[in-house]
């Protein structure tokens, strides 16, 4: 069942004081106590009222506009998400605000606040992480939301994703297939929800097979994908030519394109060879091509990914109920074959 949206004057009976007081709170105008200044934002912020900036003639919401918010258009995924998310809603007649959280879950909450505030008709948004769910749920009562990512059991937020699970477990199979004996996954965040998924894959389908796969630790924090991939390859090489250092791996596992790419930049600086020395292979099919290698990825269709996503926010509009399959929308993940992985041959293994 739809919440019910809160209104000034919901704010102004559980503060115990009128209308007015309220107004005067939230514009930062004279005539009130810091106190009760204080008390009246605290009520605002915990029953998640959010005042309206327009008309009221506007209150319907008919502004064909729609909030997208992710957490790094920095990254290739995301700006290409961004990219087709504009393209797909003005199909339909929609016009987007594009919003950046940084990662951070204080800025992606106050983004939603000022998406609602300016009367968007709905919001698609890829969470920061495991508490994007219990920050943001109570938003529904204002306007349809969607996830691009997949939420916690728990959450009451639907979503259309790839599995990234299948995924994680497509891209096991493909380095085992390929004679991998050694495979390590690099450019992991545990805070990461697709991350955290795709691992779970990962080792799901390395049980099926009696292999071992393990997880790069670094105890740097690099600031970008692209730097993830580079600076722990380059730890892991180095670490391998010191005097009894380990032997390097002979598949990789990268969390994303932009951390396969510069794994790959990594060892060719270092004269190995991709993929007679080592298969790399990553996610989302962003990034496919790098000087003299051409990356073998794991992905969904973008298209069908924001396309199914935007369908379903307006049905919600529209209809205001979900049923219950329609809450979690998964797509299936396909390999995408270039050059960055041995050919899978027969290796004497079978799965389990």
């Amino acid at each position: 069942m739809k919440s019910k949206k809160i209104t000034i004057k919901d704010v102004a009976k559980e503060a115990g004081v009128s209308v007015a007081t309220v107004s005067r709170a939230l514009n930062g105008l004279g005539g009130i106590g810091k106190e009760t200044r204080d008390h009246v934002l605290e009520i605002c912020e915990r029953m998640a009222y959010v005042p309206s900036t327009l008309a009221s003639g506007l209150t319907m919401r008919h502004t064909r506009t729609l909030g997208i918010v992710v957490p790094d258009i920095t990254s290739p995924f995301h700006a290409q998400l961004m990219v087709l998310l504009t393209s797909e809603a003005q199909q339909y007649g929609y016009q987007v605000l594009l919003c950046n959280s940084f990662r951070d879950y204080e800025t992606e909450m106050e983004y939603f606040k000022l998406l609602i505030s300016n009367q968007v008709e709905g919001i698609l948004f890829y969470p920061v992480g495991d508490m994007s769910s219990k920050n943001l749920y109570q938003y529904m009562r204002y306007v349809p939301i969607v996830s691009l990512n997949e939420m916690p059991d728990n959450s009451p937020i639907p979503y259309v994703c790839g599995d990234e699970r299948k995924g994680g477990s497509l891209a096991a199979e493909r380095l085992i297939r390929g004679g991998c004996k050694k495979i390590l996954c690099i450019g992991i965040k545990e805070d990461r929800l697709v991350h955290r998924y795709r691992v779970e894959g990962i080792m799901d389908e390395a049980r099926q097979w009696g292999a071992e796969i393990e997880v790069y630790e670094s105890d740097k924090n690099y600031k970008s994908s692209f730097d993830r991939g580079y600076g722990q390859a380059s730890e892991l090489i180095r670490e391998s030519l010191r005097p009894g250092g380990e032997p390097l791996p002979d598949g990789i596992i990268a969390a994303s394109d932009a951390t396969a790419n510069r794994v790959i930049k990594a060892c060719m600086e270092y004269g190995i060879a991709i993929p007679d020395q080592m298969s790399v292979i990553g996610f989302d099919d962003i990034n496919g091509a790098v000087p003299a290698v051409e990356l073998t990825s794991v992905s969904i269709s973008h298209k069908l990914h924001v396309k199914r996503a935007i369908n379903l926010l307006i049905r919600m509009k529209r209809e205001r109920t979900l049923k219950e399959q329609e809450r979690g929308i998964k797509l299936r993940p396909a390999l995408v074959e270039r050059s960055s992985c041995q050919a899978v041959r027969g290796s004497g293994i079978y799965k389990q």
